[in-house]
């Protein structure tokens, strides 16, 4: 959690100590090499993943991340436990990891192992959707989460949500439940040019909101049901700058993102559900 939007970051009081010292020593150890992600450990021993800058960022990563995952939060979505932590003059996205209890390991798989994908097939909500269905633990749950986050990708411009960005952690032998949400990464539009989204159906349709309406009698929800929460997600994004000064960031990331959370299709929402 950033102290000051403005100046260099410092040592939140709510951030555990350990933390700081160990990400501090990975951050001097490899100052000079181009790399994103470390592991470390919380003051309460719990494990995380620790996201760091690259040289050629243009952008705060982690801090887009940050407002992402806190977003999703506000919109309904269950999400990985989360921090944007300083360290130095720069910032890490912290994300704790929840395929571990205590010293065990919780098993966990993609969407893409789950449904047995290989590199380079195409994915589709829709095909995630039929997965559940075969193997979920909690059907109908998890059918509404996983279209609270197809349209929180959309809204929020979660470009990168291929199919090894969603994820399933074992409840039972054979029986499998969405984990939380992990990797929300909002893209600028002049980042989109080599993105590519998991589309909403097999059929590869525009991505568009009301394309996610058409097919959310696939999710097993109704008409009144999937704009109850696509309003519930609108206004979380919405609600994206105020959020981010909130968190503290800086006005300068904030106008970064901001062609990622003020798009088109916002104003096709409105449109849709009336506001």
């Amino acid at each position: 959690m950033r102290s000051n939007g403005s100046s260099a970051p410092t040592r939140s009081p709510s951030t555990p100590p350990r933390f700081h010292c160990n990400a501090e020593r990975i951050m001097a150890g490899r100052s000079s090499e181009p790399f994103r992600k470390a592991a470390v450990s919380l003051a309460d021993e719990r494990l995380a993943m620790a996201k760091f800058p690259k040289p050629d960022d243009t952008r705060d990563i982690a801090a887009g991340e940050i407002l992402a995952l806190t977003l999703a939060k506000q919109a309904g979505i269950q999400v990985a436990e989360h921090r944007l932590v300083p360290v130095g003059n720069q910032s890490a996205a912290v994300i704790t990891r929840f395929d571990r209890m205590g010293k065990d390991r919780i098993p966990f798989v993609s969407a893409s192992s789950l449904l047995g994908l290989a590199q380079g097939d195409v994915g589709a909500y829709t095909l995630v959707a039929d997965g559940i269905r075969q193997f979920g633990n909690d059907v109908p749950g998890d059918l509404r989460e996983l279209w609270r986050r197809l349209v929180f990708s959309l809204l929020a411009s979660n470009y990168d949500d291929h199919l090894r960005n969603h994820g399933f952690v074992m409840r039972e032998p054979g029986r499998w439940s969405l984990s939380p949400a992990y990797d929300l990464n909002p893209v600028p539009e002049v980042d989109r040019a080599h993105m590519s989204k998991t589309s909403i159906t097999e059929d590869q349709e525009e991505p568009s909101i009301a394309n996610a309406l058409v097919a959310a009698e696939r999710f097993g929800l109704k008409a009144a049901e999937s704009k109850r929460i696509l309003r519930e997600v609108l206004t979380a994004v919405c609600d994206w700058r105020k959020t981010g000064r909130q968190l503290r960031l800086k006005a300068s990331t904030l106008d970064a993102y901001a062609s990622a959370f003020e798009n088109p299709l916002l104003d096709e929402t409105r449109c849709l559900i009336g506001r």
